[in-house]
């Protein structure tokens, strides 16, 4: 089994999206793989695993590896000073501000009436702008594309002319580092109100919301 921590890992937590959902799982993956997270934003990826899996590998097992940046001196000294900064100070305030800014969004969506779903896996959320008002989770890609697009496209460029440069796609995800201050946040709160005012301008819904899903939640498999 591999776990895909391309996203998740070292971001979400020390021990990634394992080390939320269930660190003591009693079958844990038998491989991870990491990305450019791990190298504060340089291009590197990484796996690793089991011992008698990773033994497989040549030099000592029969399975051959390279890449054109392997061992990339520059993108290894990046990612190695990144992870030494990887605090549990650094983690709760990534945490602290995913709690600020998905109760912010989810406030200043649900007073202008726009339908949405947000979901949530440690500091990573999405914002769904759903046209389903009932519905509280989106769990597969079905609903996921069943959004509200010129709602979307409306919250995205509002923001954006509020200097606020959000994911340009309905389908990504909001990352939050280090480097989103307070003064960041505060930033990004001051231009939701008008943002979302827009988005429901043109939503195809709008209206109440019952069950919104307005709070932080898990990402469904």
């Amino acid at each position: 089994m591999i776990s895909d921590e391309v996203m998740t890992g070292f971001r979400v937590s020390r021990s990634g999206w394992l080390g939320l959902a269930d660190p003591a799982a009693a079958h844990a993956p038998d491989l991870f793989t990491f990305g450019k997270v791990m190298g504060g934003g340089f291009p590197v990826a990484a796996f690793g695993g089991r011992a008698d899996v990773m033994a497989r590998l040549a030099p000592a097992g029969p399975v051959y590896q390279a890449g054109t940046l392997s061992g990339n001196p520059v993108a290894a000294a990046a990612g190695l000073a990144t992870l030494r900064a990887c605090t549990d100070e650094v983690y709760r305030r990534l945490t602290a501000a995913a709690d600020r800014l998905t109760g912010e969004v989810g406030a200043a969506l649900t007073a202008a009436g726009v339908p949405h779903v947000i979901q949530r896996a440690g500091s990573m959320f999405s914002v769904f702008f759903v046209e389903d008002p009932s519905l509280t989770a989106v769990g597969d890609f079905d609903q996921a594309r069943r959004q509200d697009l010129p709602a979307f496209r409306a919250f995205f460029h509002a923001m954006l002319d509020r200097g606020v440069h959000l994911p340009p796609s309905a389908f990504e995800v909001w990352f939050l580092s280090a480097a989103h201050d307070e003064t960041a946040l505060d930033r990004i709160a001051s231009a939701l109100p008008e943002a979302a005012s827009a988005a429901a301008a043109v939503s195809s819904v709008g209206g109440a919301i019952p069950g919104s899903g307005s709070g932080p939640g898990r990402i469904q498999a």
